[in-house]
């Protein structure tokens, strides 16, 4: 009897020790791409979906994943592309109806996803409507926010509570005006780069880009600047109002340099109020008020030649990809581009107190004011 005790034991001991010595391979990375449209852009979620799956490679060595939420009865959903499956992906699970504007529900699904998906790196393309850091139902037409379900909208401050910290590689904004200083900063330690438009975004977005270069997006060391250019190079060769693009790639990295410099300039200038009247703006409004402002030409007014300087080589070590057709185009017309640092920020107006007032709650303006 103590002899076959001890030969158990010494096959379990062999079994245990052949399976620890069997090490689990991570595929590169996990791409989770989030659709939020549950609104007015439910059709464009169904034809990014397919692009998205053209795109897809075999013998890629990562995984895509996506949460599409629409109207329809078949979403929510998560999916994985494989390029194999007859549809070309796989529903790994549908959800009852909830809303993809909550942080909790984004939470959730990106726990669903490092669960079933675990990879040596992450990362993120969220598509809906985008407004920036502006608080929910803010602008009129109540179709803009960083995604927006129905009635409902997801301001800056809580989708970057819904993500573990330093998780994505990168975070792609397929929505408009979301690269300001405000959103980045407030996602400085959720991820190392963040892409991002500072105007509107013309529809179909990203879309025609998909299918050849989502896969950049899989690559050992993520090529975001390729995947940027053929966004940017697509509608630069647009006609008339179509030719409409800006694009530009912050790393997150060196935030904390920008906010120490503009926490100086702003104890120069403490309690005035910057005139907006000739600074570009990239609303794609014809009438005040107007939210969003290019980064840099805001503070050359406000700085000495050698502090504007160093503001600029600040800025270099933030956004190092940046490209702008002459123009963009929204509903209202065709607006011209004569500053484009790659980001905007909002400026503080007499007329604005509520708004003034919710700025002050960012991040940003905590560690930039010493007010």
């Amino acid at each position: 009897m103590k002899y076959i005790y001890a030969v158990c034991f010494l096959l379990l001991v062999c079994g245990c020790h052949k399976e620890n010595d069997t090490p689990v391979v991570l595929p590169a990375r996990t791409l989770l791409v989030y659709l939020g449209g549950d609104n007015n852009l439910d059709a464009e979620t169904y034809d990014k979906l397919v692009q998205i799956k053209n795109g897809w490679q075999d013998g890629t060595d990562g995984k895509i994943i996506v949460y599409q939420d629409t109207p329809f009865k078949d979403s929510p959903r998560l999916m994985e592309i494989d390029g194999k499956s007859e549809k070309g992906y796989i529903t790994i699970h549908t959800y009852d109806q909830e809303n993809s504007a909550s942080p909790q529900v984004l939470k959730r699904v990106i726990n669903d996803v490092t669960r079933l998906y675990p990879a040596k790196s992450y990362g993120l393309i969220v598509f809906s409507h985008g407004s920036g850091w502006l608080p929910s139902h803010t602008l009129v037409n109540g179709s803009r926010s960083i995604i927006i379900d129905n009635d409902n909208e997801m301001e800056i401050t809580d989708f970057a509570m819904a993500l573990p910290d330093h998780l994505f590689e990168f975070i792609i904004f397929e929505a408009c005006n979301m690269a300001g200083i405000e959103v980045a900063y407030e996602l400085r330690n959720k991820a190392a780069y963040i892409m991002a438009s500072s105007a509107p975004v013309v529809s179909p977005g990203f879309t025609p880009i998909y299918a050849g270069s989502i896969s950049c997006l899989l690559e050992e060391t993520a090529d975001l600047q390729r995947f940027a250019e053929n966004y940017f190079h697509y509608w630069n060769l647009m006609e008339g109002d179509k030719r409409s693009a800006t694009i530009s790639i912050i790393k997150t990295a060196g935030l904390s340099n920008l906010a120490n410099l503009i926490r100086q300039i702003n104890t120069e200038i403490s309690g005035s109020f910057l005139p907006v009247g000739n600074l570009q703006n990239y609303d794609g409004v014809l009438k005040a008020p107007f939210y969003f402002f290019d980064f840099a030409q805001c503070y050359q007014s406000l700085s000495d030649e050698n502090t504007y300087n160093a503001l600029q080589e600040c800025i270099s070590q933030c956004v190092v990809y940046k490209r702008n057709t002459p123009f963009y185009a929204t509903e209202e017309g065709t607006f011209p581009i004569t500053a484009f640092s790659g980001m905007t920020t909002f400026i503080m107006q007499r007329e604005l107190n509520d708004l003034n007032e919710e700025y002050t709650k960012l991040q940003w303006y905590k560690d930039t004011n010493t007010h």
